[in-house]
């Protein structure tokens, strides 16, 4: 009889008897075969593999530790360039350029006062006035009230970083204005200011002398508080000339825990040197040849006249990176170095070579004992198995013909049961339920069969939801689209012969942020408005709503023309308020007189419109400040601009959904094509002509591509 004529029960029983009873004889055999040989060739191979993973795992672990170190090293001498000396450029460059722009402005600053030292501020942060000895301080009245307006500036950085000790101006003219605490030291014993010659000090001589920033050499703090360095940068005249000195000084104490906290192993330490001098500028130690040296006018060379260390030293002092190992008294060391950018600086890091080597003299004998006790362990290991395998052998061939006939059994009989199952869900009777209890895939496959019953019946019910919950979504974005577009003045028609206007919107979602208004403040005055929120769909739309409302209510409250930098500062403040979602919206607001063509206008980080004058029929981008967008950060003031409009020119404004319109390759519409399409329109054909001019060009540019923004345009024209 053919097996594959008999049932599913009986072939199962066949098979496994037959493959168990095969895979019981060959597999012991090779067992014993193989074991004898593996034994003989085992020892041999573990003791060559063991020499050799214990010279490899030294060696690798030596490196695994020079690297440690070296890695160690850069890391933190970026990190002190990166936290202190970086911050401190930032801050002092940030201070020229605020003197720079008091210079170059002195009409948008009025004089203010500023006091000299008193001993009773001791402690107290104070900006404090000093002039040189000799200098004629009623000539220098003006330019040292002007430039009191730098300390508020003072302040705010000395707060924002507490390891400064003092923010300061140094006017070539003989007066300087210092932000700390000390007072004290800057008066004699009746409380009277001391003069005070900086132009000396090296922080004021470097920076006039290189013109840019620098960072100082290491220095005595001139009120006695120990070693500091500092940075200087020159602020200048609007001539060009310098003007003076903006710094910054900071004790070299703020730098000490970063590192004396540097540590690894037991015996490792850093320190930082000086590049220039050889001298040790921090250091965990109090003595022998690392100890910090705190006297630097000292003509003692530091670590550049020790024999043990004088090459290396040379390394650090041009720049380098590296880890040597050094001698010091009998004892030797890896000395891992790297430069601190921006500084002439080194940071190292010692660790006697004991540690850094310790790893690998452990594991090597970690190794060479393990391999010994897993030879032992395999000869015991062997005999065993070799008892099992005889056991387990005479074992199986006894129980084998009983676990076939139960095998058999147990795998055919949930298969009729499945079958007969699935013949009745077949037959339509979708409540039919399997039960089979397995645990293995054919009770998964009936329960695959029992939820697929439930699922057919509940995709019924969902299909009918959901095509009705799509329908509603659709009615109302919808609906939503209308309100939008209605809240959008569609009328352009005031009956009046003295102006012309215009706009469209074509939002990229159902729903946009863009939006444009205009309306009449009293006859003669013509408010517009056109912004675009951040973002796009439902959450701009409402955000557009409110800007919108704000900025109309506000501009109804105008008492003058010159009120709308005020009107754009309160709709900030007011868009601000309850803005968890970090949302902005950028804003360009203009009020054009139609009797006399003057046009004010605000830019809150708007797109600069362009303007068409009839005298030179060009179209040109106008100057606009940027000022911030609204509802970014509160209590921000705008500055308005204006500019004077003839009979015939045209103003055009627009979002950034123009300019930035991407064909399919990525390319952006840009302001020069822009320029080109608006001076190539027929000047006099009327306004929506020329915006429909402008959106073809952009729908030739873009093409196939999707509109990845709102895409809103208004123009106004005097007539």
């Amino acid at each position: 009889m053919k097996l594959e004529r008999l049932g599913i029960r009986k072939q199962v029983l066949y098979l496994l008897l037959a493959c168990s009873l095969i895979t019981l004889i060959v597999a012991g055999g090779i067992a014993l075969i193989g074991i004898m040989k593996i034994k003989s060739q085992a020892v041999q191979i573990v003791v060559e593999i063991g020499t050799t993973a214990a010279e490899n795992s030294s060696e690798a672990l030596k490196k695994v530790s020079m690297e440690s170190m070296r890695m160690l090293t850069q890391s933190r001498a970026q990190q002190l360039s990166a936290s202190f000396i970086n911050d401190m450029a930032w801050g002092v460059i940030t201070l020229a350029n605020e003197m720079d722009k008091i210079l170059s402005e002195p009409d948008q600053y009025s004089p203010r006062r500023v006091n000299e030292p008193d001993a009773r501020n001791e402690g107290i942060l104070t900006p404090q006035l000093q002039y040189k000895a000799g200098v004629d301080r009623d000539a220098l009245a003006y330019e040292v009230g002007l430039s009191a307006n730098i300390q508020d500036f003072q302040i705010r950085l000395y707060d924002e970083d507490p390891t400064i000790a003092s923010v300061y101006i140094a006017s070539v003219n003989g007066f300087n204005i210092t932000t700390d605490r000390i007072s004290s030291t800057r008066v004699d014993e009746n409380n009277n200011p001391l003069p005070n010659d900086y132009s000396t000090r090296p922080w004021y001589q470097n920076a006039m002398r290189e013109g840019k920033w620098v960072i100082t050499d290491v220095f005595l703090d001139s009120h006695g508080r120990g070693l500091a360095f500092g940075c200087s940068a020159p602020y200048y005249y609007p001539n060009g000339e310098i003007a003076g000195i903006a710094g910054q000084g900071r004790l070299l104490g703020v730098v000490s825990e970063l590192v004396n906290e540097t540590k690894l192993g037991k015996t490792g330490f850093a320190f930082i040197m000086n590049n220039k001098t050889g001298q040790i500028l921090f250091s965990p130690k109090t003595s022998g040849t690392f100890a910090i040296d705190y006297d630097i006018n000292t003509d003692d060379p530091g670590l550049f006249e020790d024999e043990r260390l004088v090459e290396t030293a040379k390394k650090m002092a041009n720049g380098e990176n590296g880890i040597d190992l050094i001698d010091i008294d009998g004892v030797k060391y890896y000395l891992s170095y790297a430069p601190i950018e921006n500084v002439n600086w080194s940071f190292g890091f010692v660790l006697e070579e004991s540690e850094v080597t310790l790893p690998a003299t452990l594991s090597r004998q970690l190794i060479e004992d393990s391999t010994f006790n897993f030879v032992e362990a395999l000869n015991y290991s062997i005999k065993l198995m070799i008892i099992a395998i005889i056991v387990a052998f005479i074992v199986i061939i006894a129980l084998v013909p009983v676990a076939t006939r139960k095998i058999a059994d147990k795998l055919t009989k949930p298969l009729l049961l499945l079958a007969d199952g699935v013949r009745d869900i077949a037959s339509g009777q979708l409540d039919k339920k399997l039960e089979i209890k397995t645990g293995n895939e054919i009770e998964h496959l009936a329960e695959c069969f029992n939820a697929m019953t439930d699922e057919l019946k509940t995709y019924m019910t969902n299909l009918t939801k959901a095509t009705a919950d799509k329908e509603r979504i659709a009615t109302e974005l919808n609906v939503a689209t209308n309100i939008q577009i209605s809240m959008l003045p569609r009328n352009f028609d005031f009956n009046r012969d003295d102006f012309e206007i215009y706009a469209t919107m074509n939002a990229a979602k159902a729903v946009g942020g863009d939006f444009y208004d205009f309306y009449l403040l009293d006859e003669n005055h013509l408010m517009i408005t056109i912004a675009d929120v951040s973002g796009k769909g439902v959450p701009a739309a409402l955000f557009m709503a409110n800007s919108k409302t704000i900025l109309k209510n506000f501009a109804m409250t105008m008492t003058s023309p010159d009120d709308l930098a005020a009107v754009m500062t309160l709709s900030n403040n007011q868009l601000c308020q309850g803005n968890d979602e970090m949302m902005f919206v950028t804003v360009f607001m203009g009020l054009l007189d139609l009797t006399t063509g003057r046009f004010i206008y605000v830019n809150g980080g708007h797109n600069p419109p362009m303007v068409y004058h009839k005298s030179t029929d060009q179209f040109e981008y106008m100057n606009v400040k940027q000022n911030i967008v609204l509802a970014m950060m509160n209590e921000m003031d705008f500055e308005q601009q204006e500019i004077q409009l003839e009979s015939g020119d045209i103003l055009y404004l627009y979002t950034d959904g123009v300019t930035e319109a991407m064909d399919i390759n990525n390319n952006q519409y840009g302001e020069e094509r822009l320029s080109k399409c608006l001076n190539n329109v027929d000047k006099n054909a009327d306004l929506p002509t020329i915006l429909k001019f402008v959106k073809d060009d952009l729908s030739d540019h873009v093409g196939e591509a999707d509109q990845s923004d709102d895409i809103t345009m208004l123009a106004v024209r005097l007539k």
